[in-house]
């Protein structure tokens, strides 16, 4: 099966009015219990189908031995709800109860395979009355001929045609309820093993779930409906369609995530291959545009080239803002090594966000999130350890993956990944080039006059307009008594502009108190998700072999991010 190959359409029968139902039908699923499903269905398939030796499309499983007392239990337990409360128009009522109280502890498969058997046992006993009672023979069975009295049956025992013409469409019913089962048993196999780790999407578990309960329906309201079996063939057809289109999406999905394991343990010539599974084309449209224009962009475009993706969640709207102002400086001045494709991970999925964050973007990205399937987005778990924290991954032109960044060190050096260097590396050669000062902090936030003698550089914050005159009038008058050069910078300290914030601006403005660095621009986000960065990162990482006072101060800093009162200030 090709990744873009159309499953058949959902029929829209099964949705109508069943919403409410199946949402108190998921709210009830607490499984916990266990019944050997295999074991049970083989026992089933071969009640139905009439024949000792029968366990016709049985999907394989574990088998047992006999029948363990606790699945006896509820299965007779089961067919007493069925065959003693239930009438045509009580159906619905009996299968709630059913899902609600009698199975709620069980997996949709074993509650399912459990209804099927409680109907094999009803529908067992009638088929042998019919055998034992034989309206054909003069001397019937006296047990069976009473036995049919006493259940009111006497009269279908004896029209033969009716028998047959019941027998036959029920026996049809019955083997697209068998058909169900075993698709809801392969369904529950692949799941188990697709979504080990992680939970099933919403829409499949619903469709289990939905499934579910219109099979049990079925079964309870086979024996009430013997006029209207054509009804319930339509809904089995239904629910078949509806569990295929599960299984053959699941079984894509398997398919994606083995065929990306295979390629990225295979060198190529170029990255072609990868590219086009994790984005496959789009209703025929290229997959990728470049997202602040929405320019369309074949795969092509990346063939051959350093690719570094940018994988996140919808939930990074500072991040974004941040990394396309760093982008824009980087771009111009020609230390863009990698084509940049943004690949975002959601569950949920809201368009206008989604717009407003491509809209930010120079670079590329995928047409619409819906594109990255959910066995790509497996692959990025399980192998590239990515959650909800955003990470870089750089793609060589052979196929090859470099080890993983997330966005510290992008914060930390103002740079993107260097091509050829070990993400260790790469902050080896960042704290080489500007030691343990505040120029690892500021290098690329603030510049200064290089025809001048090097000023003393003091950063400061705080929200009390109180005490930044009180500060920056105190640092003034070190400035006239000791004729240094001194530059003052505000650090913002909000990540959202406020009225409280824009007083400090034109306070500082019309002071003339040096320069400040405002959100919009995101320096101030940027500086300290860089001095985050640095611990979080570095030190982390062992790079520094110790904590010096200029470190201790960075952490004084860090500390004091949220204070919103009292100042901060760090010279150097």
């Amino acid at each position: 099966m090709t990744p873009d190959q159309p499953s058949a359409p959902t029929p829209n029968y099964l949705h109508s009015d069943d919403d409410a139902i199946i949402k108190k039908v998921l709210e009830t699923h607490k499984p916990h219990r266990k019944v050997d499903v295999y074991h049970l269905f083989s026992i089933v398939a071969k009640i139905l189908a009439h024949d000792e030796g029968s366990s016709a499309d049985v999907p394989n499983g574990t088998y047992g031995f006999g029948m363990p007392e606790v699945a006896a239990d509820i299965i007779n337990k089961v067919s007493c709800e069925m065959a003693c409360k239930c009438s045509g128009k009580d159906a619905n009522r009996v299968t709630m109860v059913l899902l609600e109280t009698v199975l709620p502890n069980y997996s949709w498969d074993a509650k399912l395979v459990i209804t099927v058997a409680s109907f094999a046992v009803i529908y067992g006993e009638f088929y042998l009355l019919t055998q034992f009672y034989n309206a054909s023979n003069p001397n019937p069975n006296p047990v069976a001929k009473n036995i049919a009295l006493l259940k009111q049956l006497q009269g279908i025992m004896e029209d033969a045609s009716l028998l047959q013409h019941l027998f036959g469409a029920i026996t049809e019913l019955i083997k697209a309820i068998m058909t169900v089962t075993k698709y809801l048993l392969q369904l529950n196999d692949l799941s188990s093993e697709y979504f080990a780790i992680y939970k099933s999407p919403l829409s499949t578990a619903t469709d289990i779930a939905r499934s579910a309960y219109w099979a049990v329906f079925v079964l309870i309201t086979i024996g009430t409906m013997t006029k209207e079996l054509s009804v319930l063939a339509s809904k089995v057809s239904s629910i078949q369609i509806l569990l295929q289109n599960q299984l053959d999406t699941l079984i894509q999905e398997i398919e994606i995530y083995n065929s990306l394991i295979k390629l990225f343990n295979t060198v190529h010539q170029d990255n072609t291959a990868i590219l086009q599974v994790m984005f496959p084309m789009d209703g025929g449209k290229p997959p990728l545009v470049i997202g602040n224009s929405y320019t369309e962009v074949k795969i092509d475009a990346l063939q051959g080239k350093n690719v570094l993706l940018l994988i996140s969640s919808l939930d990074c709207l500072d991040e974004i803002k941040a990394l396309a102002k760093l982008y824009d400086q980087l771009e111009k001045n020609g230390k863009i090594q990698y084509k940049l494709v943004w690949v975002p991970v959601a569950d949920q999925i809201y368009e206008q966000h989604f717009s407003s964050l491509k809209s930010l973007m120079p670079w590329y990205c995928v047409r619409h999130p819906s594109i990255i399937r959910p066995g790509v987005i497996r692959y990025f778990r399980e192998f590239w350890n990515f959650t909800k924290q955003t990470i870089l991954v750089p793609l060589y032109p052979n196929g090859q993956v470099q080890p993983i960044y997330t966005l510290d060190f992008v914060w930390a050096s103002g740079i993107l990944p260097v091509i050829g260097l070990h993400p260790d590396g790469n902050w080896k050669f960042l704290c080489e080039d500007h030691g343990l000062s505040l120029d690892l902090l500021i290098h690329d936030l603030y510049t200064v006059d290089l025809t001048m003698p090097s000023p003393i550089i003091c950063l400061y914050g705080g929200e009390d307009i109180k005490w930044i005159e009180e500060f920056t009038t105190a640092i003034n008058r070190i400035k006239d008594v000791t004729k240094l050069s001194m530059d003052l910078v505000y650090v913002s300290q909000s990540k959202a502009i406020n009225q409280t914030n824009k007083a400090i601006f034109d306070f500082i403005t019309g002071r003339k108190l040096g320069v400040y660095w405002n959100v919009e621009e995101t320096y101030s986000w940027r500086f300290w998700a860089r001095l985050e960065s640095i611990f979080s990162s570095g030190l982390r990482k062992g790079i520094y072999p110790k904590v010096n006072n200029t470190m201790k101060m960075w952490e004084l800093c860090l500390a004091s991010v949220e204070a919103t009162v009292d100042g901060l200030r760090l010279v150097n």
